[in-house]
Parts: structure tokens; C-alpha cells; sequence
């Protein structure tokens, strides 16, 4: 194979390498390919294969890496041309929510980036990354040492991926500022005190490290949803002063440390909304003038983040606002792998669609997709992959084409993306086929409920579905998706046996005690005798592959929570089973937990959504120690 840089010869090596690397991925005989690159200015990506002459057209290196997938996977005669509509488009890897990903799994995520065309990478890190001056920061969570990121780094570099650290400068550090040593500059729990020398000699040596680590200037500082600031201990020692002034005073210190250590910030856009207005951060009126708002410096970016709305209109609207306070304005997008146990791909698909159109119409340079794992990253990192590739795709595409993105897809991550959105079922229960708008996540709470208290076995019966045989038939069907495509069948084979869970345990509680009421004792036995020990045995093999997918993709630290949530599990249905047998077999004159009326959890007109383990698995408080 034959690479040739028409007019940046410097850059051939560069490309050689990553070609190199790409193609032992694909497999792919190549050895007589002649490839001849052209950099130049433009929004435009062309592209032509005649037999084993290859031209293509491009800006930077990362779109030749598109270009190059795209005629390795369209035969021997192919053109193409297509628009770039970004001039960043990216993702943001969460690497904080207790799963912070291996080097070679960060290595994986940044080929299949480069084949769909994405030039930015951010990893974002509250407290997983080395301050060697500060041993107790990212203790006992698997933080990245320095030589881990710099690793990245220079492996993204190869294929024209910018690594951008993505750390938090005000909030959203509470596993920092838990530890001894920390009083002193703390507000709240989870907030720094602002104001305070010690503050930014803190932050100073965060961002001396973040330095180090990455070749990148641009640095985002995070600085979002700090709800309760100045309310804590600020509120104490120097008295009430509005949130809106807190922020511009902390945000103009840690500038002036940017600029010190030559660093180009950004920050999440929401409390300069919030605390201007007092209200949230989507309530924004039609045509609100800003004026009069406390503003940041020109030079500091500001993101503005929304994963929720599928009208254009809102977009145009916070847009409108983000342009009034901010000559930098970048968009954040996400894909829904926060939602509980399984993705949300069809509440992706609908907000990504609208909302890359406003930032086309807008003219905006910078977009990005959050892979955000709230909650101890209980979905699986992989099954995120298409709100990913669907960034990519509208970054070179005007108008989404089905067909087109799914052959995109399977070109650029080996898989097949109608695999992948059955994957929605796990929370559309109760949607009857509606796509989930909504954000129900019932495939989780069904899961973690106790089969004895039945928290939200009153949905379950009002809905009147078949709960047993919804996801036994979505049993079969991600069986099917697992033996589809060799490269994510564990992943598949997983879900498979999440489904198989569910199909005893989420109406368990609704049977048991309708049986209990009727003093079917007959039936009650032959749960726990039967279904019970199943589902326990279809949890443990569950148990297993869950394990297996978080050590292939991240460290071991945080998996201890799901192992201990997943175990929680199948402790409490083995105590289900001989608290039950003790009834049957006359050793108890009642189940009290099966007398206990059901009442609604959720409001009539809310949404079936709880995300929080912790109020799940209980009525009664986990810690309740001040």
C-alpha cells in the first residue's frame, strides 16, 4: 500500500500508521492500493476508488480516516462526496460514574472514532485522574496516572483526535471533598468554596496536572449545577451573595489561572442561565433579553448541554440566549446510556435529529455527544454506540436517512444497529410501541425492587400487561441479536439473560401476593420451588457476564457497587423464598409484606421513571446519618 500527502508530506508518516492499524481491524487485503491525499481548507469531503487508485479530498486527518472506511467497505468503485458540518465533533467518554474505562478500551472507542470521523475525544474526569500533589484525590476509584493519559493522547493524536480534558472546577466533587484534609475548602458536600486563597491553589494544581498529562490547550472546567452555591459554608463566614456574582468572581479567578498555565477553557453554560434568572435551566422566556445578565469573559467558551427535546424550537431558543452571553458557543448533545440498565436510542435519535439541525441553522463550530453513566455505569459502555456514530453522521450529513445510517453504523462498528435498538424494549413496557419520550426505565426497578414489599407492583397490575411474557419474548429476540454478530455477543448475551430475569421477577411480587389473597397455597409453593431458584440461577449467570464486560472494559474499582446491587438481588429473593416456604409449610400464620395495601409510586401523569437504588430497593432509608 501506497499513502502520498499531495500537499502535506509532513503528515504521511502520521497516516501511514493509523491506515496501518485500521486496516489489520478490517482484515482487509490491501498491499496494492494506491492512496493519494489532498488536505486542504473547506467543508468538503470527497472521496473516489477506481480498482486500487484511491483519491481523497479532505481537511484534516480524522476525515481522511472516514473517507479511507468509506472505501474500504464500498467495493472497488465507489465516489462519494459529503459536507462537514462542524469543524469539532466528538464525544465525551464519562470516566467518573465508577467505570473509568481501560486504556485499550479508550484505544478501541478512538479507532472506531476515527472511522466515523469525529476529531475530539474528551474524557471526562471529576476526580479519576493523578494531582500528584493531592494523594487522596481519585483514591480508591481508578484514577488515570499521568503515563495512562499521555498513552491516550499520543494514540489519538495518530488518528487526528484532539484529547480534551473534561475535570470540574466548583462542583460535582463530592468523592474529592469527602476525604480528610478537604474542610477547608469546601462550601457544601459537593461544592468549593469560593472566594478562598486555598480554592485556587487547589485548582491551580488540577490544572498544573491536566497540563501535563494532555498536549491539548483547551481544558473544560466543568463549573456546572452547582445548585447550592454560597449556601453552605460561604453562607457562614461571609454572608449571602447572589449565585450570579459567585459565579462570575469564580469563573474570573480561574481564568486568570488559565491564562497563567496557557490554557483555552470552557465551561457548562447552566449557571450563568440559572442564576440570572432563578429559574431552571430550559425556562427561558421567547425573546428574554440578557443585557442585564452578569456575563463571563468573551474568551471563555460555554457549552450548552440538552439530551431532553425534540422541538427545534426550544434549541433555537437557548441557542438565541447561549449567542447573547457568549461570543463561543458549543453544543453537547448526548446518547441515553444513563437511563437504568438498557440505552434509550429512540429518545437519541429524535432530540440528536432536531438538535443538530438548530446548530446547522445556527452556524455553530462545535458539537459533541455525552456518553453520561450516572449511577454506577450499569449500562455498558458499547451499548451507547449509536447516538455516538449518530453524531458523526449528521456531522456530514444535512438530513437523516435510515438506510444510510445504518449501513454507516455496521461499516463503523461492526454492528447491526436494528440489533441494537431492541435494546429499547427492555424500558417500553408500558409504551405500546410509542417510542420512550418519557424516559421510563422500568427494567430497572422491576430488577432491584424487593419481590416481598413491592414498591411498584401497583404499575404492574393497573397496566394489566404480561410482564412475564414481554420480556420472555424479548428474550428471544436479543438471543437472535447475540448470535447475529460475533463482536458484540457477549454484550448481547448479557441483555439476553437480563431479559430472562426479568421474565420471573417483574411481576413476582403482583403474583405472589394475588395468590397470597386467595390462599392459593398450591401455586405459591411451585413459585418457590420452581420459578424462584430459576431466576436466581438466570441472575447469577447474568452476575457473571456483567462482571466480565466491566473488567474488559474498565478498571475494577466501582464494579464492587454493581456486584454488591446484583448480589442484593439474588439475597433478597433466596430470603423470599424460605420466608414464603415458612408460610406454606404453616411455620408463619402471615406474610405482613404481602398484606401491606400497593399504592402508586409515580403520579398519574409522570413519568414511569425512578433511577435511584437507593429508593428502589426500599421504603425504608439506606443511611440516614447526618
Amino acid at each position: 500500500m501506497k499513502i502520498s500527502c499531495k500537499n502535506a508530506e509532513s503528515r504521511e508518516k502520521q497516516l501511514k500508521i493509523g491506515t496501518e492499524i485500521l486496516i489489520k481491524e478490517w482484515n482487509k487485503d490491501t498491499e496494492k492500493l494506491e492512496i493519494i491525499v489532498e488536505f486542504q481548507e473547506g467543508d468538503e469531503l470527497f472521496v473516489k476508488r477506481s480498482g486500487n487508485k484511491i483519491h481523497i479530498v479532505c481537511k484534516e486527518p480524522a476525515h481522511y480516516y472516514r473517507a479511507l472506511t468509506q472505501i474500504l467497505c464500498n467495493g472497488e468503485v465507489y465516489e462519494n462526496k459529503e459536507k462537514v458540518f462542524f469543524e469539532k465533533n466528538g464525544v465525551m467518554l464519562d470516566c467518573s460514574r465508577n467505570a473509568v474505562f481501560r486504556v485499550d478500551k479508550v484505544k478501541s472507542i478512538i479507532r472506531m472514532l476515527a472511522k466515523l470521523g469525529l476529531n475530539v475525544l474528551m474524557l471526562y474526569t471529576e476526580d479519576t485522574y493523578e494531582v500528584v500533589e493531592e494523594p487522596y484525590f481519585g483514591i480508591y476509584r481508578g484514577r488515570y496516572t499521568k503515563d495512562e493519559i499521555q498513552e491516550i493522547d499520543s494514540y489519538a493524536y495518530i488518528f487526528g483526535i484532539e484529547l480534551v480534558p473534561c475535570i470540574q472546577t466548583l462542583a460535582h466533587l463530592h468523592n474529592a471533598l469527602k476525604w480528610q484534609g478537604m474542610e477547608n475548602i469546601k462550601d457544601t458536600a459537593d461544592i468549593l468554596h469560593v472566594g478562598k486563597e486555598e480554592t485556587y491553589v487547589f485548582i491551580e494544581k488540577l490544572l498544573c496536572c491536566v497540563k501535563e498529562a494532555f498536549s491539548t490547550r483547551r481544558v473544560h472546567l466543568g463549573m456546572d449545577e452547582a445548585v447550592s452555591l454560597g449556601l453552605g459554608n460561604y453562607l457562614k463566614n461571609k454572608g449571602y451573595e447572589k449565585s450570579s456574582v459567585l459565579i462570575k468572581k469564580h469563573c474570573q479567578r480561574v481564568m486568570d489561572i488559565c491564562k497563567k498555565l496557557d490554557l483555552s477553557p470552557m465551561i457548562w453554560s447552566d449557571m450563568y442561565i440559572t442564576a440570572n434568572t432563578g429559574k431552571g435551566y430550559y425556562d427561558i422566556e421567547d425573546n428574554l433579553d440578557c443585557s442585564g445578565w452578569e456575563k463571563p469573559e468573551k474568551e471563555l467558551r460555554l457549552v450548552y448541554w440538552d439530551y431532553y427535546h425534540k422541538d427545534t424550537k426550544i434549541y433555537e431558543k437557548m441557542i438565541g440566549v447561549h449567542k447573547q452571553i457568549s461570543d463561543n458557543v458549543i453544543f453537547a448533545g448526548g446518547s441515553w446510556a444513563w437511563n437504568g440498565m438498557a440505552p434509550n436510542h429512540s429518545k437519541t435519535l429524535e432530540c440528536t435529529i432536531s438538535a443538530l439541525q438548530s446548530c446547522k441553522e445556527n452556524k455553530l463550530k462545535e458539537v459533541f455527544c455525552t456518553v453520561w453513566l450516572d449511577n454506577g455505569a450499569e449500562t455498558p459502555i458499547d451499548a451507547a454506540l449509536p447516538g455516538i456514530a449518530l453524531f458523526a453522521y449528521l456531522g456530514f450529513n444535512q438530513s437523516y436517512n435510515s438506510e444510510e445510517f445504518a449501513l454507516e453504523f455496521k461499516n463503523c462498528t461492526e454492528g447491526y444497529l436494528e440489533d441494537f435498538f431492541v435494546l429499547d424494549k427492555f424500558d417500553s413496557l408500558f409504551l405500546d410501541g410509542e417510542s420512550n419520550q418519557a424516559e421510563d426505565n422500568p427494567s430497572k426497578y422491576l430488577l432491584y425492587q424487593d419481590p416481598l414489599t413491592g414498591i411498584f407492583d401497583y404499575h404492574i397490575k393497573e397496566s394489566g400487561i404480561d410482564a412475564k411474557k414481554y420480556y420472555s419474548d424479548l428474550k428471544i429476540k436479543i438471543g437472535e441479536c447475540a448470535a447475529r454478530c460475533d463482536k458484540y455477543s457477549k454484550l448481547f448475551l448479557y441483555y439476553e439473560k437480563l431479559a430472562e430475569v426479568l421474565s420471573g421477577k417483574a411481576d413476582l411480587g403482583v403474583r405472589l401476593k394475588d395468590l397470597y389473597e386467595v390462599q392459593d397455597l398450591s401455586a405459591i409453593r411451585k413459585i418457590c420451588e420452581n420459578e424462584i431458584p430459576n431466576t436466581i440461577e438466570s441472575l447469577k449467570k447474568m452476575k457473571i457476564l456483567r462482571e466480565e464486560l466491566w473488567m474488559y472494559d474498565a478498571k475494577p474499582w466501582g464494579y464492587e457497587l454493581m456486584d454488591i446491587k446484583l448480589g442484593g438481588v439474588i439475597t433478597r429473593l433466596e430470603s423470599t423464598k424460605r420466608r414464603v416456604f415458612s408460610y406454606v409449610n404453616c411455620e408463619l400464620s402471615s406474610l405482613e409484606e404481602l398484606e401491606n395495601e400497593r399504592l402508586p409510586y409515580f403520579g398519574e401523569k409522570s413519568a414511569k421513571r425512578e433511577n435511584r437504588w437507593n429508593r428502589i430497593i426500599s421504603g425504608c432509608d439506606l443511611v440516614d446519618t447526618i
